[in-house]
């Protein structure tokens, strides 16, 4: 796989891995990496964030914005670990019993259980969505709720049969979109998988009738 070097690629540690995701939502890869780094350093586990006060937290959280995701991680640990009186707590693998945790959606769960655990669960981000919207369903769409119901099964269909090669490929999904397939510029020509995509079929197909044509 062709990708960004990333720290968060190199852990299967689920509390690293959530970490990263929510630092994430909604914010810049360049701004969260070094904030990662030094989060972690100062919370090293969940019990750590679950003994802390919600202010120290969110102090350790500046500069990413989006406070609430601080408050819910905080929460969130705090239901983990006990309200920090269980230090050997650690993250559920399931994507159904992570989705239960504050603050974790339906994306989230899926990321730490894939990237975490390599567990078999689909996830949708911005990107995979334009990803799985281009490809395979062009008419869709994406931001609606119908739409977004549509990719989360098409999302669910592609999955591999191991959970190791879901781990790949989820991460390659997001990169297609975040690299090659992106919002402002769509790659065709870079593209691994421009010879199923119906996007792509149908450009080529109103060019040759403007050959026609002319």
């Amino acid at each position: 796989m062709h990708g960004r070097d990333l720290p968060w690629r190199t852990t299967r540690d689920p509390y690293h891995v959530l970490v990263s995701e929510l630092m994430l939502q909604q914010t810049q890869v360049s701004r969260v990496v070094p904030k990662y780094a030094a989060f972690l350093v100062t919370f090293p586990t969940l019990h750590d964030v679950a003994r802390a006060r919600p202010s120290r937290v969110a102090d350790a959280w500046s500069g990413l914005g989006y406070y609430a995701r601080a408050r819910n991680l905080h929460a969130l640990a705090t239901v983990v670990t006990d309200r920090g009186r269980d230090a050997t707590s650690v993250l559920p693998s399931d994507a159904g019993a992570l989705r239960a945790l504050p603050g974790v959606g339906a994306y989230t769960a899926g990321a730490v259980s894939s990237f975490a655990y390599e567990r078999r669960a689909e996830l949708v981000d911005t990107n995979v969505a334009r990803v799985l919207n281009r490809v395979f369903a062009p008419e869709l769409d994406r931001k609606s709720g119908r739409g977004q119901k549509r990719l989360w099964s098409i999302a669910r269909a592609l999955l591999p049969r191991t959970g190791a090669a879901t781990w790949t490929h989820n991460q390659a999904l997001m990169e297609l979109g975040a690299l090659v397939c992106t919002a402002r510029v769509a790659r065709c020509g870079e593209c691994p998988v421009r010879g199923v995509c119906a996007t792509y079929a149908a450009l080529r197909t109103a060019k040759g009738v403007r050959r026609v044509v002319r």
